[in-house]
């Protein structure tokens, strides 16, 4: 419901200071959905603004897209875009305010807060963002997770979620590319999903601009998808005279001049043959500490830019250990790359303690040290006083400059230390070229009073304004990466998110970044709870590893977090895992190593002759480190499983074997192997690691924990990993405990997977087990969903998933055809859960059902592979939907949002445990499934498609977690 904004008023409300020029220009022109095709705000002039401008228009009435995606080109680190997107949440809770009580009604936000999810760093995509497909939110994200949902893909994202993420963000969603020139392969990608889904007069568009929404039958056309970069240098296919930047007005404002033309001094000097970069660097850092230490108050903020990873090390070593024999001692902060992504988060809450944080008002007068590499060029919102660095790529060197004196205040000291042109050889003529270019744009910068050039955002435009440099410019700035072209049959292939392999379905990174000369990159992730089994006799407890497809069910239940992984060249994780396998086997032949983990006690006397550990008195097996203990699982791109390596096999692999196993893959190895120092991998460090499970501390055994928080309680759980997107892993003697009848208040947890580690003596069934199970309000897992604290019977499930799927069609304002639709749909998508084999396999009780949901424990092998979906399916076939021919588009699509409400039918779903069909015939109509996706992705295209399945998956949500 649109409202009148005060719009001065609601920004100064959320930002704490009143709008620019430009700022109140862009709101007005956004209010009449007039979408610029690129805004180019100069750094330090409020560009991530843009976000509040955007929904403050949407309040107004603007019909823009609900969804705000916000992009930044870096994979670590989380810039304050997500801060900023919270300040507005919070704002909108502040009811004294009346323009922000008017903005909350426009937005339909009177009983809720805004919502918002991240997809990296430290923030775990707290899924907000796919709850109400008919709410505005705001997601913040780096190209890699942004542009993996997009293309169906998802990293992070368990294969059936992808089609629901891709759904939302594919449609009704408005991409805001940050720096986009920095990430032109990106940018030509979501230009091309826009182009693609453009629609005329509600048919498909031409061939060059329509070739991804299909017909769009019966006027059912999903929300549009719209780009927006935010970049000072458009692409070659953008529309100029549609771009949105300052004009005299804005300059003339004081504040906006000031940022302008803030003093930023130049000075470049050559490196010595004899001397060390790094060894120039710290001593320039220095000196310039010592000659501003006395002037301003916050004059101490000292950045130092490093190309290398190495250089940028010894820099900050040097640094430290002048600090140690000088009287002044100031703090030196290392931010590179190739670091855990929790301790790169963690260096950035360092910045902003330290005022290096361009949003920070704090009076710091003690100096500080920042050393950093390309990881906080982009995407930190960094603001020193004075800085010193080396000569790289043109628009490395602009983003480099606009992170000192952001705000104008004071006179900025820049030392630029040319290090030479690189090795001819390695770099190629185009690389001493490049070089050379960019030494010689920074002479031709203006000279100011002091002798020096003045490099403040106004002189850097004066040379991208003059054509006599536009060639030098190019010469000096790093070449946009080549890159594939999207095509329909590859994003048909990627939608095809049910099944597990497909040749015709690659690889999404060259279509995010290009192909980039690079070398190749693998992640490490560290664990204590893997899936290892234990079996023989109590006297020969060797540790196994799983079935592979154990293995491949656990990492869906529990995959890696974005905040556990470390990114690093493949060749360094060959050198460490090597470096830490044979450290750890000579631990274990010294009698040292291979101790268990330090949740588990146990005694000597259960200790055998033999050196090895039986199982500790209270029954819990023997996890200890041995040489054929697997330590290493390897996962692909997509999160499969594909092979576990021994610590044996790790010291005796070659390391060219190892480094092939290795490239692209995910690392997940166990967490006793160590080597982590700061979150940078160290092969020499054997302090435990902390790890993701158990909120980044390592458990230790108590006997007052309580079954949530111990890694030890009278039910033999010797260890509980609560991860933090809401799963919870625990090894246990008994699955059950947590599910049966009885007082107290109802177990949050809900069990997702159980997998035997251990058979009984007879072998004949498991009396240990490794459980994963997920909060009641986190879960996605639609087996999990159906495990709840209460039962509920099929009939009022249909009807609330009803209810709400109805709640959302009229905030979209649907057509009444569509709403009969969806509702149809949701009255009968669990109909296949009344079979007697689902009942069973749910544990249902007897009387007052059937059920949609019950307390469980789920007994998978009563289910047998049975997919109540399809099931379903088959009822709706044969008694037809209430109010929907036949013979129309709209009875088809309900029949697939039926197949399809938990991620299958894209295009397959499984046939097993059928009772009502013979094998053939469930095939045959297995067969029909797929042939319906592909007919209904040709009418209403790849992203189409998801989002009127994700219409009926949020509704299915909601019901569920309204229920507990």
């Amino acid at each position: 419901m649109s409202q009148p904004i005060d719009f001065a008023e609601a920004f100064k409300a959320i930002t704490g200071h009143a709008p620019f020029p430009w700022q109140i220009r862009l709101f007005k022109r956004l209010s009449v959905c007039d979408l610029p095709s690129a805004v180019d705000i100069p750094t330090g002039l409020g560009k991530t603004s843009v976000m509040a401008i955007w929904l403050l228009a949407c309040a107004a009435g603007a019909r823009l897209p609900r969804r705000l995606v916000y992009v930044v080109d870096r994979r670590a680190v989380v810039d304050q875009a997500t801060t900023f997107a919270e300040d507005i949440r919070t704002a909108l809770l502040r009811t004294e305010c009346r323009a922000l009580k008017q903005v909350g009604r426009g937005l339909g936000l009177e009983d809720r807060a805004l919502a918002i999810s991240t997809l990296r760093g430290k923030y775990v995509d707290n899924r907000e963002w796919l709850e109400d497909p008919s709410a505005p939110a705001i997601i913040v994200g780096t190209v890699d997770m942004i542009g993996s949902r997009l293309l169906f893909e998802g990293y992070g994202v368990s294969w059936r979620m992808r089609s629901y993420a891709a759904g939302l963000m594919g449609c009704d969603s408005l991409v805001m590319l940050d720096e986009a020139h920095l990430c032109r392969p990106f940018e030509q990608l979501l230009r091309a999903i826009e182009i693609g889904q453009r629609v005329v007069d509600g048919d498909c568009a031409s061939r060059t601009q329509g070739r991804f929404v299909g017909t769009h039958s019966n006027g059912m056309i999903s929300p549009p998808f719209k780009v927006l970069p935010l970049s000072a240098t458009l692409g070659a296919d953008a529309e100029a005279e549609s771009q949105f930047a300052l004009n005299d007005d804005d300059r003339a404002d004081e504040i906006v001049r000031a940022r302008l033309e803030a003093s930023k001094t130049i000075v470049v000097e050559d490196l010595d043959d004899n001397a060390q970069l790094d060894a120039v660097l710290a001593e320039r850092a220095w000196e310039l500490m010592l000659e501003t230490d006395d002037m301003l108050p916050k004059s101490g903020r000292i950045l130092i830019y490093c190309d290398s990873r190495k250089v940028a090390e010894k820099v900050s070593d040097a640094l430290k250990k002048r600090g140690r024999t000088e009287a002044i001692k100031p703090p030196t902060l290392l931010f590179v790359g190739g670091r855990r992504v929790r301790e790169r988060e963690m260096a950035a809450q360092d910045l902003e303690t330290y005022g290096l944080i361009a949003s920070n008002d704090a009076d710091l007068k003690a100096p500080v040290f920042l050393v950093a590499t390309s990881a906080a060029e982009v995407g930190v919102d960094l603001d020193s006083d004075h800085m010193v660095c080396d000569l790289v790529s043109w628009e490395r060197m602009v983003q480099r400059l606009g992170r000192v004196n952001r705000r104008g205040m004071g006179s900025a000291q820049v030392l630029v230390v040319d290090q030479g042109p690189p090795d001819e050889k390695k770099a190629g003529e185009d690389g001493v070229a490049r070089h050379l270019a960019a030494r010689r744009l920074l002479e031709i910068l203006p000279r100011n009073d002091t002798g020096g050039h003045q490099a403040g955002p106004a002189a850097l435009a004066s040379l991208g304004d003059n054509p006599e440099f536009q060639n030098l410019i190019v010469t000096a700035s790093t070449p946009a990466p080549l890159f594939p072209d999207l095509t329909r049959p590859l994003v048909d292939a990627w939608a095809m998110t049910s099944l597990a392999e497909h040749t015709g379905r690659p690889e999404v990174t060259p279509w995010l970044r290009g192909w980039v000369d690079e070398q190749p990159r693998s992640t490490v992730v560290w664990r204590h709870c893997l899936p290892v089994r234990c079996e023989g006799s109590r006297r020969d407890p060797r540790t196994q590893v799983m079935e592979q497809s154990e293995i491949e069910e656990f990492f869906d239940a529990a995959p890696p977090q974005t905040a556990e992984l470390l990114d690093t060249e493949t060749w360094a994780v060959v050198d460490w895992l090597k470096k830490r396998g044979h450290r750890n086997r000579t631990l274990l032949e010294k009698g040292k190593g291979g101790q268990s983990e330090p949740s588990e006690t146990i005694s000597e006397s259960d200790r055998d002759g033999s050196g090895s550990s039986s199982e500790s008195g209270n029954g819990i097996p023997d996890f200890r480190l041995r040489p054929n203990s697997p330590v290493v699982f390897l996962l692909d791109g997509r999160g499969k499983f594909k092979e576990s390596i021994s610590l044996e096999d790790v010291t005796k692999a070659k390391a060219d074997e190892l480094n092939r196993k290795l490239v692209g893959q995910t690392v997940v190895v166990d967490a006793r192997l160590s080597g982590l120092a700061q979150g940078v991998l160290d092969a020499s460090n054997d302090d435990p690691v902390e790890t993701i499970e158990n909120g980044w501390r390592i458990p230790e055994a108590s006997p007052d924990a309580k079954p949530d928080e111990s890694s030890a309680d009278e039910s033999h759980t010797i260890r509980v990993s609560t991860l933090s997107n809401g799963d919870r892993v625990r090894r246990a003697a008994d699955r059950q405990k947590l599910h049966v009848d009885g007082g107290g208040p109802p177990d949050p947890w809900q069990e997702t997977l159980a997998l035997p580690m251990r058979e009984t003596q007879e072998g004949e069934a498991a009396d240990y087990w490794l459980v994963v199970e997920k909060r009641q309000d986190a879960t996605t897992d639609e087996d999990a969903r159906t495990m709840s604290s209460n039962y509920q019977t099929l009939d009022d499930h249909h009807d609330q998933v009803a209810s709400e799927v109805e709640k959302i069609a009229v905030a979209l304002d649907l057509s009444e055809a569509d709403q009969a639709m969806l509702i149809a749909a949701a009255r009968h998508h669990d109909d296949g859960k009344s079979a007697s084999r689902w009942q069973r396999a749910f544990n249902a009780k007897q009387n007052g059902g059937p059920f949609a949901k019950t307390p469980g424990p789920l007994y998978r092998k009563v289910l047998s592979g049975f997919r109540h979906e399809f099931q379903s399916l088959l009822a709706a076939e044969e008694a037809g939907l209430e109010g929907l021919d036949r013979a129309e588009l709209r009875f088809d699509l309900a029949l697939h949002l039926i197949a399809a409400h938990h991620g299958r039918a894209r295009p397959v779903i499984g046939i097993e445990g059928c009772d009502s069909l013979p094998p053939s015939a469930a095939a045959h109509r297995a067969h029909e499934v797929a042939l319906r996706f592909a007919r209904l992705q040709r009418q209403l295209g790849p992203w189409g498609l998801a989002w009127w399945e994700a219409l009926l998956r949020a509704a299915d949500q909601r019901a569920s977690r309204n229920l507990g």
